[in-house]
């Protein structure tokens, strides 16, 4: 009896030795935020394959075959697990995603998109509570879910955690960054705009003098890809009038730590004015409001756009010949200044579990053989040795870091892996230990640094209030109910304002039905939630 007790002593002094001590984990254990997590073994692979019907967020400019995907094929050799993928685009995603919670027929797992944890888990408990679960089933995944506080988001307001994260620490700051074609510029004499002014004129050069020198009046000076993408949508424009608009929640924090409805803020009304003359003077793509990223994607590529905003320029859906005629520009003020939405690097959700599950153990251990640090790394990046499908994009150079050879172009990767779609999970500590930034992950961190520099991003993140500000069952559905409201109401009224114009009487008209359709309810119970989550900290 004495030598076992021994044994396990020293098992568990090796363990502690191997982990390091962390940030504080529900076990009130510490651990060291420079610390790397130790690896988990491999999950044990059943004697029994499991089939998981997975219901699947997939980005709107992508083709992914998932069934036939290398990588996932590869992690059923490794887990014997099948995958029933069911894929829904961007663009369906929140009608699909509320369709199927109504219907009562649920998948076994809820990969990536966006899910309300509150009413759909926390009210009508279909979504699984993890928290006894993670330690046992997803140790990859539990080792790094403290560093860093990376876990402060993901518990519901009942204090569970009914998804598993996804973070990708870049130290970026924002999403929409603007971009204007140099080679036009450069054609034409003209400098990079600084004012709405100077750009409405450099818009007006670009749709009157044949820019890309092809002899045809097929010029689009300024595209976007429909209202509200987060990225490419028109809503990352009201930045320029000082109106942080986005599409997660119809609510900013001012200056003051006060919590305002963007639709009073004074540069709102002038945004949509300086739109509307974009519409009618034919400097704005009149599909701007509707088409989707792919038809987007075409114009860009067919070289016919001059300002657009877009995430960066490399490892894109742009043809590299086509990213090279654009350049990075700070958004031209009008004279109420730039605010842009600043973003947090705080989880989103990765994959949440529903009751139909009748496997959450290998669920879970599924998800999280894809924690494993290579696993994780060639799922965004491509293989890290010989013998995949493609030859190796990745190495683990002289300091152990993995490190991109090469990205294939017009995003070739998701022929092979899920890229952006797959489970990731690297708080900032963890990461920059592993992984030596490649080039497009180092440009959308100096154009995040050139804009935090220029002082144009919003005080305030948004993200407090999406992310960390929790309320109660009730308010949640009650902010639930006024959001898609007030959405409709947004999207409508933009729309309006952009094909018809904004006089008096339509914008007293605006104010009335803002207030008709609950905004300063609205506000009042995010304002309140976030002195809650203010107090709290």
């Amino acid at each position: 009896m004495k030598k076992t007790i021994l044994v396990i002593l020293l098992v568990l002094i090796m363990f502690t030795a191997a982990c390091g001590t962390p940030a504080i984990t529900p076990d009130g254990d510490r651990q060291k935020e420079t610390d790397i997590p130790t690896e988990a073994a491999p999950a044990q692979k059943g004697d029994e394959k499991i089939t998981l019907h997975a219901f699947q967020y997939v980005l709107e400019n992508q083709q992914v075959d998932f069934e036939n995907l290398w990588f996932y094929k590869e992690l059923e050799k490794k887990t014997n697990i099948h995958i029933k993928w069911e894929l829904v685009k961007d663009g369906d995603w929140k009608t699909r995603l509320n369709l199927m919670f109504a219907s009562g027929n649920w998948p076994d797992i809820i990969i990536r998109g966006e899910v309300d944890v509150e009413e759909y888990g926390v009210t009508q408990k279909i979504l699984v509570p993890l928290d006894d679960y993670l330690k046992e089933y997803m140790p990859n995944y539990y080792s790094r879910l403290y560093l860093n506080d990376a876990y402060a988001s993901i518990p519901a307001s009942d204090g569970k955690m009914y998804y598993v994260g996804n973070l990708t620490a870049q130290n970026v700051n924002h999403d929409g960054n603007h971009y204007i074609n140099k080679a036009w510029l450069d054609k034409l004499g003209l400098e990079i705009p600084k004012t709405i002014d100077e750009l409405t004129n450099v818009l007006r050069a670009f749709r009157d003098n044949d820019p890309n020198d092809n002899g045809e009046k097929d010029e689009i000076p300024f595209c976007a890809a429909d209202l509200i993408h987060q990225t490419q949508g028109i809503y990352t424009h009201f930045a320029n009038f000082g109106v942080p608009l986005q599409r997660w929640v119809y609510a900013c924090i001012d200056d003051n730590q006060k919590v305002v409805f963007p639709g009073y803020l004074p540069g709102f009304r002038d945004a949509c004015e300086w739109l509307h003359l974009c519409y009618e003077e034919g400097l704005l793509d009149p599909e701007s409001i509707t088409q989707d990223s792919n038809v987007w994607g075409t114009k860009m590529n067919a070289g016919r756009v001059g300002y657009t905003t877009y995430l960066r320029l490399i490892n894109t859906a742009l043809q590299p010949d086509i990213a090279k005629m654009y350049t990075s520009i700070i958004p031209p003020a009008s004279e109420y200044g730039v605010k842009v939405p600043r973003i947090l690097e705080v989880p989103t959700l990765g994959a949440a579990l529903t009751v139909a599950n009748k496997h959450i153990p290998e669920t879970l251990q599924w998800l999280d053989a894809q924690f494993e640090t290579e696993t994780m790394m060639v799922s965004v990046n491509g293989p890290v040795r010989e013998g995949g499908p493609i030859e190796p994009t990745m190495r683990i150079n002289e300091a152990g870091k993995y490190e991109i050879i090469y990205v294939p172009e017009n995003n070739a990767l998701y022929q092979y892996v899920p890229v952006y779609h797959g489970q990731f999970f690297a708080p900032g500590d963890y990461y920059f230990e592993i992984y030596e930034m490649p080039p497009h992950r180092v440009e959308r961190y100096e154009s995040s640094k050139a804009y935090e520099e220029a002082g144009v991003l919003e005080k305030y993140s948004f993200d407090y209030l999406y992310r960390l500000s929790k309320m109660s069952n009730e308010e949640a559905i009650e902010v639930s109910r006024l959001f898609n409201e007030i959405e409709k109401f947004m999207k409508e009224s933009i729309a309006n304002f952009i094909t018809n114009g904004v006089t008096d009487s339509s914008w007293q008209e605006f104010i009335s039905t803002a207030k008709a359709v609950g905004v300063d309810r609205y506000i009042e119970l995010y304002q309140k939630a976030y002195d809650n989550y203010l107090a709290s900290q």
